[in-house]
């Protein structure tokens, strides 16, 4: 069994409704195919932006 590295994923987090609805889901469009061909560990990263 061999051991993949983790992939982490910055995503940034508005900290109010209207900027989240214009922001792109770029973290989960990464990790989906991430996830389906390997078997990496996907850790997403979120930060709130002020």
């Amino acid at each position: 069994m061999s051991r993949q590295p983790p992939v982490l994923i910055p995503e940034a987090e508005p900290e109010r409704l209207w900027p989240l609805l214009l922001q792109n889901q770029r973290g989960a469009d990464v990790a989906h195919p991430v996830r389906r061909e390997t078997d990496a560990v996907i850790c997403r990263l979120r930060f709130r932006l002020l």
